[in-house]
């Protein structure tokens, strides 16, 4: 797996799989490449699109959460080896916030963030 190395002036360095950062790209309309910039000028709509698909997502993650919770209460799921067995997923919103926090950071410092 590849690694992609994002720098800030305003931020340290965050190091993320490719291919997440891939998806956070395709996210925000911009192609990753091997070397890039996002520039200050493109940083407001980055963590608009960013923050737009944290929210989508976290309409999914609560409504699957109250469709578990029901099935609890009803007593649909009582077999608590199964649960325990059940790999909680890690969401795009966790793999987004470091750069989405640099991007922030950037844009109140007026400074590009790169990647190679």
């Amino acid at each position: 797996m590849a690694i992609v190395t994002f720098r800030s002036n305003a931020a340290g360095e965050i190091l993320m799989f490719r291919e997440t950062a891939e998806a956070i790209f395709k996210i925000i309309g911009k192609p990753l490449g091997l070397r890039g910039v996002l520039t200050v000028e493109e940083l407001p709509e980055a963590i608009k699109s960013i923050k737009h698909q944290m929210e989508k997502e976290k309409a999914i993650i609560k409504e699957e959460t109250a469709k578990e919770d029901k099935q609890f209460r009803q007593f649909q799921d009582l077999d608590q080896d199964d649960k325990k067995k059940r790999e909680k997923p890690i969401f795009f919103t966790q793999r987004v916030y470091p750069l989405l926090e640099m991007m922030e950071f950037s844009l109140k410092d007026k400074v590009p963030v790169m990647w190679d």
